[in-house]
């Protein structure tokens, strides 16, 4: 795992420019040379995964019910925004192809069913032959420990968290995770150490304020997510990577 330069991470599809969550999103992330998106996914009736932070529809469309009781038909009409449908993650990944590196989050609410998520992301990542140049996140402990045991060799896995708990770190270690993603405050340099020393990649979000992207790059985050994309290219070149 390298850390030299830290990987720009576009959070929500560039939420910063327009619609969170959707295809347009994702081509302003690609039109702004971001080395990666990030992306939420939730399934919805029929068991296809689409691209939601939510479970439900109100804060973020022009319609309301919540995701996981809704068909995909349903879904197709609303509006996330501008005018912008739900993406399936399969059309995501058609989109991104290889281009950038695609971070899907597995968005979990109490009662889902977590391998149901799990099964359906993977088979979607498979069909698109997207190993490569996916990695798969939650903050749900069980969701990721669901993964590790179901992704093929060559999938990459991180563990979302405000800032890593022994159970956290025991899970990483016990499930050879890839990497842990924490938030901005979570990030020092004794949790950056640690994930070196277990060669995993150390991750944070949503960082969006130039003296806190600059501290993230100082500390050597292998990857900053932000809603500017833009703001941590410019930190970047400022200090010349």
């Amino acid at each position: 795992m390298s850390h030299d330069t830290p990987l720009v991470i576009a959070h929500r599809t560039t939420t910063g420019h327009g619609p969170e969550n959707t295809l347009r999103g994702i081509r302003t992330a690609l039109a702004m040379g971001c080395d990666g998106v990030e992306i939420d996914v939730r399934l919805c009736a029929d068991g296809v995964p689409v691209l939601i932070h939510d479970d439900t529809l109100e804060r973020t469309t022009d319609s309301s019910g919540r995701v996981a009781e809704m068909s995909l038909e349903d879904l197709r009409r609303v509006d996330a925004g501008e005018g912008e449908p739900i993406p399936t993650l399969r059309e995501a990944l058609g989109l991104v192809d290889g281009q950038m590196l695609l971070i899907i989050e597995l968005k979990v609410t109490p009662g889902d069913d977590v391998p149901a998520l799990c099964e359906a992301v993977l088979a979607e990542v498979e069909m698109a032959d997207a190993a490569g140049w996916t990695w798969l996140w939650s903050f749900d402990s069980e969701t990721v420990i669901e993964l590790a045991r179901r992704t093929p060799q060559g999938g990459r896995i991180a563990h979302l968290c405000l800032s890593p708990t022994p159970e956290i770190w025991q899970i990483a270690a016990e499930y050879r995770l890839d990497g842990i993603s924490m938030h901005g405050s979570g990030l020092t340099a004794e949790n950056v150490a640690a994930c070196r020393a277990h060669e995993m990649a150390a991750f944070v979000w949503t960082v969006n304020e130039s003296s806190d992207i600059a501290r993230c790059i100082d500390l050597g985050a292998t990857g900053i997510v932000g809603d500017y994309p833009e703001r941590i290219r410019q930190a970047l070149s400022d200090r010349g990577d």
